[in-house]
Formats: structure tokens, C-alpha cells, sequence
């Protein structure tokens, strides 16, 4: 699990920028199976077959959050991108990912803090 705050963090999801990232945090894990040979049983990886997601915290004010909110909702799927530091370039992409969860907060002082959680549903590339 990697964990990322900073104001140099950038993402799209289904072609729409995600304002104000404030911290993102993925997680990765490749699946197990046992196999068997020779009347001996084995754990092994699936290689290439990851279990992938993004939790995005995002900071976004009262005048556009709907629309932007409207666009992350629940189940929804589309590509995602996501780079954590643009100065260094650290990227990821998925070229299929959906919307496990959107929780966001009511407006104060016109803010709304919301959190994203993206699931990735194929290959995740890493660069």
C-alpha cells in the first residue's frame, strides 16, 4: 500500500479532472492459488492478474462540487489516471476502472471534502 499527499497530485476518472487532491492511497495484490504437482500442493501468483485500487481525498468547493460529484457516482466505469507527483511523474492508468464508493460532506464555509474509492478492472500500468 502506498500513501501520497501534496498539491502536486492529478486524476481523471472517465475523462473528468478530479479537483484538489489532497491524498491518494493504492493499494495492489496479486492473487494466490494453490497448484498441484507431483501429490504436492503449492501456493503460487497469478502473474499479471492484480487486485488494484485508488482512494482519492479531494477538497472541492460549493459552487462546482455537484456537477463534479454527479460524474463520480457509485458504479460508474470508465478509464482512470492518476499521477501522484506531476514533477516527478509517477503514473498510473487503468484503461477500465469503476466507482466503489463516493462519500462527501455537506458544504461548510464552502468547502466539500469528499472520498473516492476506485476500483481497477483489468491491467494497471505503472510508470
Amino acid at each position: 500500500m502506498a500513501k501520497y499527499t501534496g498539491k502536486n497530485m492529478v486524476a481523471t476518472f472517465g475523462g473528468v479532472a478530479v479537483s484538489c487532491l489532497t491524498g491518494v492511497e493504492t493499494s495492489e495484490s496479486a492473487d494466490m492459488y494453490t497448484a498441484a504437482c507431483a501429490n504436492q500442493e503449492y501456493k503460487s501468483k497469478a502473474v499479471g492478474n492484480i487486485d488494484a485500487s485508488f482512494t482519492l481525498t479531494m477538497l472541492l468547493d460549493t459552487t462546482t462540487h455537484a456537477a463534479e460529484l454527479a460524474a463520480f457516482a457509485a458504479g460508474s466505469s470508465g478509464a482512470f489516471s492518476c499521477s501522484t507527483n506531476t514533477t516527478v511523474g509517477a503514473q498510473y492508468a487503468a484503461a477500465s476502472a469503476y466507482i466503489e464508493s463516493l462519500n462527501s460532506s455537506v458544504p461548510v464555509e464552502g468547502f466539500v471534502t469528499a472520498t473516492m474509492v476506485v476500483g481497477v478492472d483489468g491491467a494497471l500500468v505503472v510508470s
